[in-house]
């Protein structure tokens, strides 16, 4: 009976035993629960905060709500922007240089073709001795605008090719030989002809006097100055007039057609009932 006692006495303690731990067990599960919520509870509410941030970050509102989709819309536009911007700028930069690439080209070769021209008329003078056909070339550099790092200059090569004016051969298919004509200087208004194109009466030496004086003032030649028949006919000399030391007319306008040369490069035979210049002639 004793012996049945104590067992039953130790089985008693053993079962409070597992009680007491079952009550332990379950103290600290509640424990840890309640840790994890409190964790969860902290993390939700730095969550909230860190949205609540970007959103016054991005939309400069902080009582307004904002979503992550209109966040994501956000960054994509402006991933969009930073992508496309750049290729838009450069592709403009590239359109503008090519604009001004043309338009340089055509300067170029605008002035190249009136100089090759003009190198065709002298032909003119040589009288068939020169090349029949005249080369001339331009090369220039181009730098490109509007580049955002340094580029190297790009080289641009223009030619032009024209025939010479030679003008007609008479005696190209009759076998015969002519001398070469001697060349001469012309005016168009003047009726002598100039061997030489440094004549004084080519070049106009214009000189202002005062209407008052003309009664006494004389040419080179010792002549008194009548008036102009373009500017002067009828009309006394004003203030100021303009007279030549080569010429005997005087001219109440600087601008008279009369104090102007005009010369012309002609052949001899060309010259019509010309007689030469008693200077150079």
């Amino acid at each position: 009976m004793l012996f049945q006692k104590e067992k039953d006495y130790g089985n008693t303690i053993t079962k409070i035993g597992r009680k007491k731990n079952k009550k332990n067990e379950t103290a600290k599960k509640k424990r840890k629960i309640k840790k994890e919520r409190k964790c969860s509870l902290k993390n939700r509410i730095l969550a909230s905060s860190m949205v609540r941030r970007i959103s016054n970050l991005f939309l400069n509102t902080s009582s307004e709500k904002v979503s992550f989709c209109a966040l994501n819309k956000k960054a994509s536009l402006a991933l969009e922007t930073a992508l496309v911007l750049p290729m838009f700028l450069l592709g403009m930069v590239t359109m503008i240089s090519f604009m001004d690439i043309y338009r340089i080209q055509t300067e170029h070769l605008q002035a190249l073709c009136e100089k090759t021209k003009e190198a065709g008329m002298y032909a003119y003078v040589l009288d068939g001795k020169g090349p029949e056909e005249i080369t001339l070339p331009d090369v220039y550099a181009y730098t490109p605008i509007g580049a955002f790092v340094p580029l190297p200059k790009v080289w641009m090569h223009n030619t032009v090719k024209v025939h010479a004016w030679i003008g007609a051969d008479e005696t190209a298919f009759s076998g015969e030989t002519r001398e070469p004509e001697e060349m001469v200087y012309v005016t168009e208004t003047g009726t002598v002809y100039h061997k030489k194109a440094g004549c004084r009466y080519l070049k106009v030496s214009i000189n202002q006097i005062s209407g008052s004086s003309l009664t006494h003032a004389r040419n080179d030649s010792g002549q008194k100055y009548s008036p102009c028949e373009s500017c002067s006919r009828n009309q006394k000399p004003s203030g100021v007039v303009y007279v030549t030391s080569s010429g005997n007319r005087y001219h109440n306008l600087a601008t008279c057609s009369g104090l102007k040369r005009t010369v012309k490069l002609v052949k001899e035979s060309q010259l019509g009932g010309m007689h030469a210049c008693s200077s150079c002639g």
